[in-house]
């Protein structure tokens, strides 16, 4: 385990967007009033050691997608045939509803975070079937904030055990594929399509952000 957290910064990031405009992720919606509750106890509690303006909803993030775009142009690209794909793997995976709940607060080197429990390994599979390559150990959660300064762990980690939130129950009935404004570290989810894990079903919200027709899409 590292032994202080890593300061984050507000910046544009244009050596990594290079001028595309939103990044996708595939996520778990758990923008609830409880939620939003426990999230708000976790930056009271934490203070000054939190970048402020954290205005990303809360929310379980499943795998990150890459910049949408028409074409291929990287390895960081994410598109129409990409989208179909990890369409047609949810498909094969039969995902269903399940059950979590929060657990306790901790903390990444970047960012502190409530922990989950309940039906995580059904988040595994997703993941899988999403195609997500990242080679961190998955850990589903809900960030509460990025550190704006460097920390020692073991400050922090006694910080989070001081802070009790009571458990909140979730049922997750469907995953939200969403876009964020690449050019802000902490700026809001954008949702753009919705698809049911009971049967499915594709619902299409704001297709706009996409650079592809999608059926429906707004």
């Amino acid at each position: 385990m590292a032994s202080h957290t890593i300061a984050c910064r507000a910046d544009n990031f244009v050596r990594w967007h290079l001028g595309r405009p939103f990044y996708a992720v595939w996520i778990v919606e758990a923008d609830t009033a409880e939620m939003r509750a426990h999230i708000s106890a976790m930056r009271r509690h934490l203070g000054d050691w939190l970048l402020p303006d954290y205005r990303r909803q809360p929310h379980i993030t499943l795998a990150v997608c890459g910049f949408p775009q028409a074409h291929a142009r990287d390895a960081h690209s994410y598109t129409e045939a990409d989208f179909q794909r990890d369409i047609a793997c949810l498909q094969a995976s039969l995902p269903t509803s399940l059950q979590i709940s929060t657990s306790f607060a901790g903390s990444f080197t970047t960012a502190a975070y409530l922990g989950l429990k309940g039906d995580i390994e059904p988040l595994h599979t997703m993941r899988t079937a999403l195609r997500a390559t990242e080679t961190q150990p998955y850990v589903p959660h809900i960030t509460a904030g990025f550190y704006r300064q460097r920390l020692a762990m073991i400050d922090v980690q006694q910080k989070l055990a001081a802070l009790a939130l009571p458990e909140i129950s979730l049922e997750i009935n469907e995953i939200t594929l969403a876009v964020y404004a690449s050019a802000e570290i902490a700026g809001r989810l954008l949702p753009v399509c919705r698809y049911s894990l009971e049967d499915g079903s594709l619902q299409v919200l704001q297709s706009r952000y996409l650079p592809w027709r999608m059926p429906g899409g707004a």
